[in-house]
């Protein structure tokens, strides 16, 4: 499958963001054993459950599995690219709810749910949610970003 990748380039502006408005998904998949490894490498997280498959089978995953913090990392860049040039992410939460496996394909997705204004600052509260292949929640969360404009 292949991986979407779709920046707003000129940039998400507060006005024309209303509750409900869908954040642009991206796919990301298959999900390989590089990019898990190059995770591992970049993180410094070698778990064993992360890159050793005979641990990890061990211990009753059956196969590895990819580090969270892989997929947390996808979702702030669909946040990102959504966003465009005038966001920021203030806080991104999300709760890891079925594991990613080498072979899956995540489908990132969610909408705005509030919007208000604080401080002189422009919020937009989004919640998100990630699915398998098989429509399994892997990742549900939250994140509450700033708009320039």
């Amino acid at each position: 499958m292949k991986v979407n990748k779709v920046i707003n380039r000129e940039g998400l502006r507060f006005k024309d963001v209303k509750k409900g408005v869908e954040i642009t998904p991206i796919v990301k998949g298959p999900i390989t054993r590089s990019q898990i490894d190059r995770y591992a490498n970049a993180s410094g997280d070698f778990n064993p459950i992360h890159i050793d498959k005979e641990f990890a089978k061990k211990v009753g995953l059956g196969c590895i599995i990819a580090h969270g913090m892989l997929s947390m990392a996808f979702t702030a860049q669909m946040i990102m690219d959504w966003l465009g040039i005038n966001g920021t992410i203030k806080k991104l939460k999300v709760r890891f709810t079925s594991m990613v496996r080498p072979g899956d394909t995540l489908t990132f997705n969610g909408k705005v749910i509030e919007k208000y204004r604080r401080k002189g600052e422009k919020y937009i509260v989004c919640e998100i949610l990630c699915n398998n292949q098989m429509g399994e929640k892997t990742l549900t969360g939250e994140t509450e970003c700033v708009l320039a404009e």
